[in-house]
């Protein structure tokens, strides 16, 4: 019979015990939408008396949550696609091509990751307004390009130095271009930054609110976090089970995300490990 291993049940117990405090929350979120203002003003701990999806029907037909989510969809969407391209690009020029100034770039794009973005929100919007990109799409996704641009570059380079130069020497001899090196080695072998830079762009710029409500004026154009921080802000005419079934809905794409693409996550954490 093998002995117990205490060390072993204690680590598990702290698991455990952090994995339930990080979950909390959300089943916390996820009974107070499914009851109704005066059951959870009899107590907000209990647990549902049924099932009850109100809360669900009126977020989307009282407070239109649904085209808050296209907004955000297509404001994020956009980002992360282009932010990804570029990206992809110049970090191959960073790592595989050699010209003069390289290095003086690559500093200079990577030292921008150290500006706050509340310091250049300002000179920013000045600008946007000059070339009529206030309260559009198209002054956010900007703004996200410049914001998440560095970072990305600076993921993708460290993951393409790992790509073999004798595969890239190969597919040069099959007839291989610039964009076919891309699509059809740089790609497939830097899958994993690729991959964790989608991830953390698409939740970062899902969760972002200072952008969206600095850049967007019109009601219509609110993405889904400004929505929901006015619907925190009501506390007086707004049910705290509203609030709460609108921050439970807005978990649910970055958790989809995060669970299609966790696996090349850990890759990603793991590409400049020590093998």
């Amino acid at each position: 019979m093998k002995k117990i291993k205490w060390s072993k049940i204690l680590v598990f117990t702290a698991l455990c015990l952090m994995s339930l405090t990080f979950l909390y929350p959300l089943i916390f979120m996820a009974m107070t939408a499914m009851k109704s203002g005066a059951e959870y003003l009899a107590d907000p701990f209990a647990l549902p008396k049924s099932i009850n999806l109100d809360n669900f029907e009126a977020l989307i037909s009282r407070f239109k949550i649904l085209k808050n989510f296209m907004n955000t969809f297509i404001v994020v969407g956009a980002s992360v696609v282009l932010i990804t391209i570029f990206s992809v690009f110049a970090s191959y020029a960073f790592t595989k091509l050699r010209f003069r100034g390289r290095n003086v770039m690559f500093l200079i794009i990577i030292s921008t990751m150290f500006i706050p973005a509340q310091v250049t929100m300002i000179p920013m919007y000045v600008i946007f307004a000059k070339f009529q990109l206030v309260d559009t799409y198209t002054g956010v996704v900007l703004s996200y390009l410049a914001m998440g641009m560095p970072s990305t570059i600076m993921l993708m380079t460290t993951c393409f130095r790992g790509v073999d130069k004798e595969v890239m020497e190969a597919a040069k001899i099959d007839g291989a271009g610039y964009f076919g090196l891309v699509a059809n080695v740089i790609v497939p072998m830097g899958i994993a930054g690729i991959a964790m830079s989608v991830i953390t762009n698409f939740i970062g710029y899902w969760n972002d609110l200072f952008t969206p409500m600095i850049l967007l004026k019109s009601m219509d154009k609110r993405t889904v976090m400004v929505a929901l921080s006015s619907l925190m802000a009501d506390r007086t005419s707004v049910d705290p089970t509203f609030q709460m079934t609108g921050l439970l809905i807005s978990v649910v794409p970055t958790l989809v995300i995060y669970l299609l693409f966790q696996k090349y996550l850990t890759k990603g954490l793991t590409a400049g490990a020590v093998k």
